[in-house]
């Protein structure tokens, strides 16, 4: 599947009143991964995307499995993406649980693969 979902004001307007984007990486490094971060209401959120654009090229987004329970889904999607500093690519498994308040979601929490992505991000 080609990428989508890269317009930002998409996201904010499915977001509840005062979001919560955690962004995890799946392992530590002594070199840390910019979007690795906790971001709080739109405003953080834009934050995030503003990281994923500067530092990231989205290049492919194919969900495989959807898990739903209550008000939660999990994602698992098959993601790969061009670090823009090195040109290299991240080829990866994400993962993504999202909570939600009626038809809006109120957190989101995303998983990757650390360690492909800071591959990608280091120059030879």
């Amino acid at each position: 599947m080609d990428c989508c979902g890269a317009d930002r004001n998409v996201w904010l307007d499915f977001a509840a009143d005062e979001p919560v984007f955690h962004s995890l990486q799946t392992e530590k490094s002594a070199h840390p991964v910019a979007i690795a971060d906790v971001y709080r209401g739109r405003e953080g959120i834009g934050a995030y995307f503003d990281a994923m654009e500067r530092d990231w090229e989205p290049l492919s987004y194919d969900p495989q499995t959807f898990i739903e329970q209550g008000d939660e889904v999990a994602v698992f999607s098959i993601v790969k993406v061009r670090a823009k500093a090195t040109g290299k690519i991240a080829h990866t498994w994400v993962s993504h649980w999202w909570t939600f308040e009626g038809n809006r979601f109120r957190k989101a929490v995303e998983v990757f693969d650390g360690t492909k992505a800071l591959m990608a991000m280091t120059p030879d």
